[in-house]
């Protein structure tokens, strides 16, 4: 019991680093922890087929598609320039 709350913790701070960094590729290694973390704890509590699509569809496919799409892309940290940010 106390390994599964410790482990939805983790997931959370994952999931909020996730989405809080700047830097797109740190995000993406947070979602990765947070996708591999939940289908850890979907094992544990029981459901193993769950956790299989959640390890293999989320944490294979999805960071796979953003981690190709960023190298594909000029992308890096979310900032804007200084002419972007100076329209009117």
């Amino acid at each position: 019991m106390i390994a599964v709350i410790l482990l939805l913790a983790l997931a959370v701070v994952f999931s909020f680093l996730a989405v809080a960094l700047r830097n797109i590729i740190y995000g993406v290694i947070f979602l990765l922890c947070s996708n591999v973390t939940l289908g850890i704890l979907y094992y544990m509590v029981g459901a193993p087929l769950v956790a299989l699509f959640q390890l293999a569809i989320f944490a294979g496919a999805i960071v796979v598609f953003f981690v190709i799409t960023i190298m594909l892309t000029k992308a890096g940290v979310m900032e804007a320039s200084e002419e972007e940010s100076n329209i009117e």
